[in-house]
């Protein structure tokens, strides 16, 4: 999997708004090769495991979504994201896996499989209350793509995330739920300011909460502060932890 040539990181107010606690997700958007399908992809990953132990090497947390409702001309077959702690976690494993010779085997495995793209963003929890299967077995994941409104400050986006947090939380649907945003590093010409995610356990669990979210009485505030916010697409994906292989939870 190549990465992309990285862009220049986004306006300041973007770069304001981020937490010194962020963690960072590296991003692989994929289509498979002809003939090649998930089966392939775990293959690869059973390799890049096996070899990166062998190096002395730690492969990062990594995670896999594939499309359920996404509207667009060009859909991703399948998008892989690896978890960092923070920029310096990030980089030390780069540099490392530049370095190591199995690693380019690793790359080519991958690169058998997937025509990738790549980018980094910053991770921050805007909500988060109680335990919600989010690895295995596979989640429904809301992903929504932002732009941000051209006269809204960091101090505007902060309300807003505040005033999410108090109306999931007044909602006994959202006991267990994850609701994170992320900002990107690395970015391009029409690139989203920002991107919105929850976890959900199945289908039902995200229908529910859709439902009660519906039924308050503090909603249609929140929407018209979102609104007036933020300009947002949203889709729908499975999402299931495929590194560290197996169970955990």
């Amino acid at each position: 999997m190549k990465r992309l040539e990285m862009f220049v990181i986004g306006s300041l107010m973007l770069v304001l708004s981020l937490s010194l606690q962020a963690d960072v997700r590296e991003v692989y958007i994929c289509n498979y090769a002809d003939g090649k399908d998930m089966d392939d992809l775990m293959s690869a990953r059973d390799f890049y495991v096996k070899e990166a132990e062998k190096a002395g090497l730690e492969a990062a947390t990594a995670f896999v979504w594939t499309p359920v409702k996404v509207v667009g001309d060009k859909v991703p077959d399948v998008l892989w994201f690896n978890n960092y702690e923070d920029e310096i976690a990030f980089a030390k494993q780069s540099d490392a896996f530049a370095a190591s010779a199995p690693m380019e085997k690793v790359n080519e495995r991958f690169n058998s499989v997937m025509n990738c793209n790549s980018a980094i963003a910053s991770r921050e929890v805007v909500y988060s209350s109680g335990e919600v299967t989010g690895s295995n077995p596979p989640a429904i994941i809301v992903s929504t793509a932002c732009m941000v409104h051209p006269d809204v400050s960091a101090e505007n986006l902060e309300d807003l995330w505040g005033h999410v947090r108090g109306v999931l939380g007044s909602i006994d649907a959202y006991k267990n739920h994850l609701l994170y945003r992320t900002t990107p590093t690395t970015s391009g010409r029409n690139s989203p300011d920002l991107r919105l995610y929850s976890v959900n356990s199945n289908m039902t669990d995200w229908a529910s909460k859709r439902a009660a979210f519906q039924a308050s009485e503090a909603t249609p505030m929140l929407m018209r502060h979102f609104q007036s916010t933020l300009d947002c697409t949203t889709s729908l994906w499975t999402g299931q932890r495929v590194v560290p292989v197996g169970n955990t939870e």
